[in-house]
C-alpha cells in the first residue's frame, strides 16, 4: 500500500478537503456524477479506498439509475461482477418495479456486487442507512491485515483506485 504522502503526491489534480490520522478526503466526480473519494489507511499503508456517491436526489430511483451506471462501468472494466445481489428486507415492493426507488429509500432493498482482481476485491453496494442513501464503491487490499499489520508496497496498487472505470 502507499503511503499518505504518496497519495497526496498523487493526486496533483485535487485538493484534499479533509486529512486525518487514517484518511484523506477528495471532492470529485465519476460518470458526471458528484463522489468523494476517501482513502483509508492503516500504519500509515493504504488499504483501501472509497467512492461514496455525494448526490443527494429528490427520487429514490436516480440513486438506483447511478448504481446500475456505476455497476455497468465496473462490469466493462473487470468483467462480470462475481456476486450480484439484490437482498429484500421487506417484500412489500417486491414485485412493483416502478416502487424500487421507495422500497431503497425505505430501507426495504439493498443491492450489492464486488469483483475480485489478483491485488484487490471491488465491491458496490446501495443501501439506505441513517435516512439516506448509501451508494458505495470500495476498493479493498487482498491483504489480510486490512487495518492492522504490514501491508506490501506491491499489494495495492494506485492504478486499480484512481481511475475506477
Amino acid at each position: 500500500g502507499m503511503r499518505k504522502q504518496e497519495v497526496t503526491a498523487s493526486e496533483i489534480k485535487m485538493d484534499p478537503v479533509e486529512i486525518s490520522e487514517n484518511t484523506i478526503r477528495y471532492k470529485t466526480q465519476i460518470l458526471e456524477k458528484n463522489v468523494e473519494l476517501i482513502y483509508l489507511f492503516s500504519q500509515n499503508q493504504l488499504a483501501k479506498a472509497a467512492y461514496k456517491l455525494d448526490d443527494n436526489y429528490l427520487n429514490s430511483g436516480h440513486f438506483l439509475n447511478t448504481y446500475r451506471k456505476f455497476k455497468a462501468a465496473l462490469t466493462q472494466k473487470y468483467g462480470p461482477p462475481t456476486k450480484d445481489s439484490t437482498h429484500w428486507l421487506n417484500d412489500t415492493f417486491k414485485n412493483v418495479s416502478h416502487k424500487k426507488g421507495l422500497a431503497l429509500s425505505l430501507g426495504h432493498t439493498e443491492y450489492f456486487a464486488s469483483w475480485q482482481t489478483a491485488v484487490s476485491k471491488i465491491s458496490i453496494r446501495l443501501k439506505e442507512e441513517n435516512y439516506s442513501i448509501l451508494c458505495l464503491i470500495e476498493y479493498w487490499s487482498k491483504e489480510p491485515p486490512y487495518l492492522a499489520g504490514e501491508i506490501k508496497q506491491a499489494d495495492f496498487k494506485k492504478e486499480d483506485i484512481v481511475d475506477p472505470f
